[in-house]
């Protein structure tokens, strides 16, 4: 539909418009969950982008709740259903994130992800948004707007799981010392009676 020229000046085109807005950092500014584990995912269900992703969450013992919501990540309809996916699960009230992910691609076939309306609906999301989009080196405007881009969905994965561990690990941590100085306090008011 466009050549690679075209993408690249309508792209830049899209970007200095938000940023003229101020929009570029909206979604960032939220807070999110330190605990993500309710999480809505706006992706092709099937392909190998969702298998990459729900299957690296699947291997671990934290729990996640997916909402998905199952759209079109190219051709005509894609547009519409990405920003009717991230409208829906923003709206549910319920979710800490909400994830973006496709597989890699040319870039044209990628190319819907630098759609201006999707990327103002990214921005103006009340939840924080996460992009996993095509491979390492492919960087959209949706990314530019998300609270984190990530490279692929095994990468967006990888980040949910890393935050929920780390929180474990320190809520472990914070308990073990509470033990600790309890039994220390205790043991010292026995030892004074």
């Amino acid at each position: 539909k466009y050549t690679i020229g075209d993408i690249a000046q309508s792209r830049d085109d899209v970007i200095r418009r938000l940023a003229a807005e101020g929009l570029m950092d909206t979604n960032k500014r939220h807070l999110m969950s330190p605990v993500p584990l309710r999480v809505g995912v706006v992706t092709s269900v099937g392909t190998a982008a969702w298998h990459d992703f729900h299957d690296e969450l699947a291997r671990n013992q934290f729990g996640f709740r997916l909402v998905v919501a199952d759209v079109r990540v190219q051709g005509d309809l894609a547009e519409n259903m990405i920003i009717g996916g991230i409208s829906q699960l923003a709206m549910l009230g319920t979710l800490d994130v909400i994830v973006v992910i496709r597989g890699g691609g040319a870039r044209n076939e990628l190319a819907v992800f630098d759609s201006e309306r999707i990327a103002r609906t990214i921005a103006n999301s009340p939840v924080p948004v996460l992009t996993g989009l095509g491979h390492e080196v492919d960087r959209s405007v949706a990314d530019e707007v998300a609270y984190l881009a990530l490279k692929t969905p095994t990468a967006v994965a990888g980040e949910l799981l890393g935050r929920v561990a780390e929180y474990t690990a320190n809520t472990e941590q914070t308990f073990a010392a509470i033990v600790q100085r309890s039994t220390v306090a205790l043991s010292n008011a026995n030892s004074e009676l």
